[in-house]
């Protein structure tokens, strides 16, 4: 029997579909979220976020940095603009290929980014996330 995640929804954006297809598996089989959505475009990611209901919003957003057209700060401004406060709502993990200090010290200058992490996602990571994430009572 799975146990159930304290993660409703997670979306994945990552340009690159190998990496969008291995970091879902991961976290399916590590039951970190109920729902797992994936976007190769951070464009279609700000799309369907700027169109969903309250409880359809994603808990944590897993963002890669270099992509075409708009990069992960690029998306990370944008975010800001969404309706409703929605912005407010999630949290986001930087999960990029980068290792370059200052992509970390400019991801921080974002409230929404809880953690910056070099691919792929690993167990000592996730459970970082979910002390992360735990509701403080």
């Amino acid at each position: 029997m799975r146990h159930k995640s304290a993660v409703h929804i997670a979306y994945l954006i990552d340009d690159s579909e190998v990496d969008l297809f291995i970091q879902k598996k991961f976290l399916e089989l590590c039951t970190f979220a109920e729902r797992i959505v994936t976007f190769s475009s951070p464009i279609k990611a700000l799309e369907t976020l700027q169109t969903i209901s309250h409880n359809e919003i994603p808990s944590i957003i897993f963002l890669d940095l270099n992509m075409p057209l708009i990069n992960g700060f690029e998306f990370l401004e944008l975010i800001n603009d969404l309706p409703g406060g929605i912005s407010k709502k999630i949290k986001v993990v930087i999960l990029s290929s980068s290792n370059s200090p200052s992509d970390k010290l400019r991801s921080e200058e974002f409230p929404n980014v809880i953690k910056f992490y070099s691919k792929p996602l690993n167990m000592e990571v996730l459970q970082s996330l979910n002390l992360a994430l735990k509701p403080i009572h």
